[in-house]
C-alpha cells in the first residue's frame, strides 16, 4: 500500500521583521475555511502589503498583532516580490478582492456562515448582495457598516451575537483600524476567524472600479491604485524605502552565507 506523503509545514518568510506564508491563491482560501473549522474561534488572518510592513517597523503594537496573526498573506506585488528575493516561491499575491471572492465561492459549497463589516454607508450590504448572487447557497449572517472605534464594541458585540455564530467575518476598516480592532474583540465574538481585506469592499459593491486584467496579471494593480487615487502617493511613499531595505535584507543574508557568522 502506498503511504500518502505527510503534508508540509507552512512555509513563511520573514520580509523585514514580518513573516508572511509563501502560500498560493488556492492554498490560502482552503488554509482560511480549515480556520474557520466549528472548533475554532477568534482566529486571524492579515492581508499584508507593503505599508503594514513599514507601519508595523515603527509601531510595536501593530508589529505584535500581526504576528499573532494565524495566517499572513502577500496582498501586495511588492511583498511577493520581496518574498522571491528572499526564498519564496510562489509568484502571485493572495489580493483582498480576490480573497473574499474565492473564499464565498468555497463557503457556499460547504455551508460556512460568513458576515462583511465596514466599509462606508451601505457599501457592505451591496457586497453581501452581489456574493449571495455570484454564490445563491452562501450563507451571510451579517452584513453592517459598524464603527472600529471602543465605544462601538458593545453594541458591535450585541448585534453581532443575536445572528449566531459567524464562521467567518470579512472586515474592511481599513489598514491598522482594523487589526487593531480584530485584536480586541477576537476573542469576545462567536466567530471562527476574522480577516482583515482593507479596501476591498469599494472594488467588489463597484464603488472603486478595479484594475485592467492585463494590469493585474502583471502586477500593477498598484499603480493603477495611484493612478486612480492621487491621493494615495502619501500612504506609498514608503514604498522605496521598502525596497532598499529588501534589498539591505537580501544583502545580509548573502553575506551571511558567504562568510558565516
Amino acid at each position: 500500500m502506498t503511504r500518502r506523503p505527510k503534508p508540509s509545514k507552512r512555509h513563511k518568510i520573514n520580509i523585514l521583521g514580518v513573516d508572511v506564508d509563501d502560500i498560493s491563491q488556492s492554498n490560502a482560501v482552503k488554509s482560511v475555511l480549515k480556520l474557520a473549522g466549528s472548533r475554532n474561534k477568534g482566529k486571524f488572518v492579515a492581508t499584508v502589503n507593503p505599508e503594514f510592513v513599514m507601519m508595523a517597523r515603527r509601531d510595536p503594537d501593530f508589529a505584535r498583532i500581526l504576528t499573532s496573526a494565524d495566517l499572513a498573506l502577500p496582498d501586495g506585488q511588492w511583498v511577493v516580490n520581496s518574498k522571491l528575493i528572499l526564498g519564496g516561491r510562489e509568484h502571485y499575491r493572495v489580493s483582498g478582492v480576490d480573497l473574499v471572492e474565492k473564499v464565498c465561492q468555497m463557503s457556499a459549497e460547504k455551508a460556512v456562515r460568513v458576515g462583511f463589516l465596514g466599509g462606508f454607508g451601505g457599501v457592505a450590504n451591496e457586497v453581501a448582495k452581489r456574493q449571495k448572487e455570484a454564490n445563491p447557497n452562501l450563507k451571510v449572517v451579517v452584513s453592517m457598516a459598524g464603527d472600529p472605534t471602543i465605544g462601538q464594541d458593545s453594541k458591535l458585540k450585541s448585534a453581532i451575537s443575536r445572528f449566531g455564530r459567524i464562521d467567518i467575518l470579512f472586515v474592511a476598516y481599513g489598514m491598522g483600524c482594523q487589526e487593531l480592532w480584530i485584536d480586541r474583540v477576537k476573542n469576545k465574538l462567536n466567530v471562527g476567524v476574522f480577516i482583515g481585506v482593507g479596501g476591498a469592499f469599494d472594488y467588489i459593491s463597484g464603488a472603486k472600479r478595479r484594475a485592467p486584467k492585463l494590469m493585474q496579471k502583471f502586477g500593477l494593480e498598484w499603480l493603477w491604485r495611484l493612478v486612480m487615487e492621487p491621493a494615495r502617493i502619501w500612504r506609498m511613499r514608503v514604498l522605496p524605502i521598502f525596497v532598499i531595505l529588501v534589498f539591505g535584507q537580501f544583502l545580509k543574508i548573502l553575506l551571511k552565507r558567504i562568510f558565516g557568522d
